[in-house]
């Protein structure tokens, strides 16, 4: 309990605490050697595996994108989850319970045999499931179920503090966003008076009303294009700021014309959006920096007409590594010299949070990377 503890104390990503939490769940009783939490989102109840510790990354893969299908009463998480109390199977081979579960068959291919999935209450509510597996059958004594039942409950706890705490930091770095790129505004904003006053004082009235028109022109375009297919208003500021931002830069941000966003699908907050968005941006602005001119150039998509929010940006950058997988996802992870690999994994993680997917597309002398994030 003192680890698990320490654990949410001690923070970090969120998928990397809980985690740790699975590990030490796998510990508690002898013969166990794997666990997984899965957590239950949404009106429609869907579960997604939050942190595991021991799973194949094939089983891992079908928690985490929802292809195992796991429903409230199927399968063991499904009734723990429904009843609030724990499920105790001796011997998969032999419980007749998995003749109506579909998980059965994957339960058989990760060769496993015998589970106890136990509901995790917090504040009142279940809100997923602690599952521990073995690889040989036999019975579960009651000692056992109970000291994982109380483990469960303290896991329960944990769970929701580091929820809390990785909700908490997330906000914080998506103020911070907008708080930087507000101060690059305002310090652009001031660059821009002086030069205008500076061209009246040499009495220069043509060229300051030409570079007046110009800036019009270019802030006119951009706020147009937002104001009339983005009505997010929190998405159309952070973009409105991103493109002071690159033309700071010399590089050209452009709203793609079939973006729409009329609204945030329930499993994305204001705040996540901002974290992809923000990423995505940042990651495209670093890939043209030192590209020619012609291809200073960065264009985000938007749109939630097609049954999923569908979030693009496209580079003309130098494209992917080729040869050999890169994974540009993980934390600490960059091709790019001197960047710590942090922007693209906080939007992996805040896509995965909300139920959704990334991925990276190279094309012809672009890249262009997408998340997706169901209705």
């Amino acid at each position: 309990m003192l680890t698990v503890s320490r654990a949410v104390a001690q923070g970090g990503p969120l998928p990397e605490v809980l985690d740790r939490i699975a590990s030490e769940a796998a510990g508690v009783v002898p013969g166990a050697d794997r666990s997984s939490i899965i957590l239950i989102e949404g009106r429609e109840h869907r579960f997604r595996l939050a942190g595991s510790f021991g799973l194949s990354d094939s089983y891992r893969l079908l928690l985490s994108t929802g292809e195992a299908k796991l429903l409230p009463g199927e399968g063991p998480s499904g009734v723990a989850y429904e009843t609030g109390a724990p499920v105790v199977i001796e011997d998969l081979a032999r419980d007749s319970r998995l003749a109506t579960w579909a998980w059965r068959d994957i339960a058989r291919e990760e060769r496993y045999r015998a589970i106890v999935s136990l509901p995790l209450v917090a504040s009142g509510a279940i809100v997923g499931t602690l599952n521990v597996y073995r690889t040989e059958s036999g019975p579960w004594t009651e000692e056992q179920v109970g000291v994982l039942a109380f483990f469960a409950e303290h896991a329960a706890g944990a769970v929701e503090t580091a929820q809390l705490l990785d909700q908490r930091n997330q906000q914080l770095v998506a103020l911070r966003r907008v708080v930087r790129v507000l101060r690059e505004q305002t310090h652009e904003h001031a660059n821009r008076l002086h030069a205008i006053g500076g061209l009246l004082a040499l009495g220069e009235i043509d060229e300051a009303k030409a570079f007046l028109d110009v800036l019009e022109s270019s802030h006119t375009t951009i706020r147009e294009a937002l104001d009339a297919r983005i009505h997010v208003p929190t998405v159309a500021g952070l973009v409105l700021a991103e493109a002071v931002v690159a033309g700071q830069r010399d590089i050209a941000l452009t709203l793609a014309p079939d973006s729409s966003l009329t609204s945030l699908p329930a499993a994305l907050s204001e705040t996540q959006l901002v974290t992809i968005i923000g990423n995505l941006l940042d990651n495209a602005f670093d890939a043209v920096a030192n590209m020619s001119s012609d291809r200073r150039e960065v264009i985000l998509r938007v749109d939630d007409r097609g049954g999923a929010l569908l979030i693009e940006v496209t580079d003309h950058g130098e494209g992917l590594p080729e040869g050999g997988h890169v994974p540009i996802f993980d934390s600490g992870v960059s091709v790019k010299r001197d960047h710590a690999g942090l922007g693209l994994s906080l939007v992996a993680d805040a896509a995965r949070a909300a139920l959704g997917a990334v991925e990276a597309i190279p094309g012809d002398r672009t890249t262009t990377f997408r998340v997706s994030v169901p209705a």
